[in-house]
């Protein structure tokens, strides 16, 4: 049989062999997309349906799918065998290499090791051959849900891609397409800051600093013309650079802040400067630093929930043990990384001897450098993003506690909280069984996160813009981000040097929303889809009425809630479960799309309903979700309308007016609704 191979880096494409196959009309070849994106795996109906119409399925959705899958076996002929149906779904039996995109980021992910190897020219080469795979916008004769997201997943791989390349090139010395190469990338992604920044940097190497301070110019007005933002510190410093280099006169200072209303922008604050309060934490650190001075070795675990501060500590504590004298060796894991031996260990070390190919006799190369280093006096050794590491640098950091009793060695390690993941727990267990110091990082007191605030403004805050402290949640990322958000929607002013923010009852900034989504990436996808649909529900809820609105079990669902308690994303509230904080929940419900939010809140209505929920819940949900009314819900309002009107008299008559408005009521029913809304305690 010949080999079916299929493109999606551009317009959907199949070949059988070297014949092109017809996909057919648009629908049909959108759910070839999805099976080949997904392939080698079962894509449930209830998938496709979703994939294709989202949630106004029609109702011969399930007979269309059946059809489509038809009409692709015959188009596909004799790799029609690849197209398999079963009780879990259909399956599109693809060889390894066969998808463009799954190529893509194979080569991608290849690219990692020699670049951290240093061997930069061989890195360039995986990168161009990965981008040289696209032929345009990916899915670009498909439309539909699935389609938009995987489309917009793969091109922020293709810019990061492009970017890593670039800095490889730069780095390496440049070449004479570079700077043409950037001044495209700069054309086509203008909001993407680092392709500016990196336009910049190659001007200015090749002599043409004017050029390079042109660039600076044009990307502050598209940045400020399209986000209402200023270039961030990246471009800022680098423009004060090439400015110094060419020792030109000094940029004309901005208008100083006047005593009436302006807007903010914030400054640059260098990293290990960013520390505010973890005055216990660090006071601990400093007295580790200490006693390493006098020879005693100690092992550190740092740990909390992402942007909690945990890089920051560790930042402040590096920043003192270089003041002290002490030699430092520092890294940092990637989650991309965690497939090479001893990534991080390596990078850590400086090491380039290390062999690929036996993790042992790697793990043994690292402790006798360790040793060879300890020997010539006290080293702090320190990975951060434990939890990304691989197995052999796990390896070697457990190893290195077991010797930290002889050696002169302070072992630091930052991780977040990992569920399930059972290497990490006995790694943390192995640092009180050696008497090391577990430090959990706990959110920060208003008081700090009002200080964050000031240093992110670079004024200090007033009372509206105090009174925010709580939508951080105690979380320092969560608070620089929440300013930083205001500061772009031009939120901020200084009114009498202090900053001020308009009374802002439920919005947040899209950049807060976005990080604290972007901290839950950990959980699992069962958790966070769980934890979506308990959003929908109120700050707390019954796992009950989770079963009821997505369709699960109580007892299918308490694995994936319970991730979410021992992450800190839930917390216990007698009989039920409560998010930790309100911005969790206002993150999880946003990343549901708005226009999807109303039929969710119907569908979670009757769900609750059906279930016994309480009337007010079910009111809540009804009033949230589209404003047609329906036969069922006048059946609800009929039933239960006296007794809502009792429990909840405002929302009662929001629905009560609803359903007398809509022209479908039926007679008999408009007449009992009436005497509900006109009843004797009105």
């Amino acid at each position: 049989m010949r080999r079916l191979r299929v493109t999606v880096l551009g317009p959907v494409r199949a070949w059988n062999g070297p014949v092109e196959i017809g996909l057919g009309p648009a629908r049909r070849r959108a759910l070839f997309a999805m099976l080949a994106a997904n392939a080698n795996r079962p894509v449930t109906r209830a998938e496709l349906i979703r994939a294709l119409w989202g949630e106004s399925a029609p109702s011969t959705a399930a007979g269309n799918i059946y059809t489509y899958v038809s009409g692709l076996r015959r188009s596909l002929g004799p790799a029609g065998g690849m197209l398999r149906s079963g009780r879990a779904g259909y399956t599109l039996r693809l060889e390894p290499g066969a998808l463009d995109a799954d190529r893509f980021e194979a080569l991608c992910e290849a690219a990692v090791e020699p670049a951290a190897a240093g061997r930069s020219g061989q890195a360039v080469a995986l990168l161009d051959e990965a981008l040289a795979l696209w032929q345009g916008e990916a899915y670009a004769n498909v439309t539909g849900l699935f389609a938009d997201l995987d489309r917009h997943r793969l091109t922020e791989l293709r810019i990061a891609a492009a970017e890593r390349r670039a800095r490889l090139v730069l780095t390496g010395g440049g070449d004479d397409a570079l700077i043409a190469d950037l001044t495209a990338l700069v054309r086509d992604h203008p909001l993407h800051e680092p392709f500016h920044e990196l336009l910049m940097c190659a001007l200015h190497r090749a002599g043409r600093g004017t050029e390079a301070l042109d660039v600076f110019h044009a990307a502050r007005r598209v940045l400020v013309g399209e986000l209402g933002v200023e270039p961030g510190p990246a471009l800022r410093e680098l423009q004060s650079r090439i400015l110094a280099a060419a020792a030109a006169p000094a940029a004309p200072a901005e208008p100083a802040v006047p005593v009436t209303p302006a807007a903010v922008a914030a400054p640059a604050v260098p990293r290990w400067g960013r520390l505010v309060g973890r005055d216990g934490e660090l006071a601990l650190l400093r007295g580790l630093l200490a006693a390493l001075g006098e020879g005693r070795s100690a092992i550190v675990w740092i740990e909390g929930e992402p942007g909690i501060g945990k890089s920051a500590l560790l930042d402040a504590a590096l920043h003192e043990a270089r003041a002290l004298g002490h030699r430092v060796a520092r890294g940092s894991a990637e989650e991309l990384s965690s497939r090479f031996p001893l990534h991080v260990m390596r990078r850590a070390l400086r090491l380039e001897d290390v062999p690929h190919d036996d993790p042992a006799t790697a793990v043994d190369r690292v402790l006798d450098h360790v040793r060879r280093l300890t020997a010539e006096g006290p080293l702090v050794l320190a990975v951060d993003h434990l939890q990304w590491a691989d197995e052999a640098s796990l390896l070697a950091w457990e190893r290195l506690a077991a010797l930290t009793r002889w050696l002169p060695l302070l072992l630091v390690a930052t991780a977040r909280p990992e569920p399930g993941r059972r290497d990490l727990a006995r790694l943390r267990r192995g640092v009180s069984t050696r008497d090391g110091h577990l430090i959990r990082l706990t959110p920060l007191p208003p008081s700090d996160i009002e200080q964050i605030f000031g240093r992110t403004v670079g004024v200090p805050p007033g009372a509206t813009l105090r009174s925010l402290a709580p939508l951080a949640a105690g979380n320092p990322l969560y608070a620089r981000e929440l300013v930083t958000g205001l500061v772009a929607e031009d939120g901020v002013r200084v009114v009498d040097g202090l900053a001020e923010v308009a009374a802002r009852a439920d919005e947040m900034p899209r950049s807060l929303l976005d990080t604290v989504r972007a901290s839950l990436d950990h959980l699992s996808p069962g958790a966070r889809e769980a934890l979506r649909y308990a959003a929908l529900l109120g700050d707390a809820f019954a796992v009950a009425e989770v079963a009821a609105v997505t369709g699960r079990t109580p007892f299918d669902l308490m694995a994936d809630l319970e991730e979410a308690v021992t992450a800190d994303v839930l917390v216990d509230a007698g009989s039920e479960l409560a998010f930790r904080q309100p911005v969790l929940r206002r993150a999880l419900a946003g990343s549901i799309p708005a226009a999807l939010r109303p039929t969710l809140h119907r569908h979670a209505a009757q769900a609750l309903a059906d279930n016994g929920g309480p009337l007010t819940r079910v009111a809540d949900h009804l009033l949230a979700g589209p404003p047609e009314v329906d036969e069922w819900l006048v059946g609800w309002l009929v039933a239960h309308g006296a007794e809502l009107s009792r429990q909840a008299p405002e929302p009662a008559r929001e629905l009560l007016r609803r359903a007398l408005a809509s022209p479908r009521l039926p007679q008999a029913a408009r007449a009992t609704l009436a005497a509900l809304l006109d009843g004797p305690d009105r």
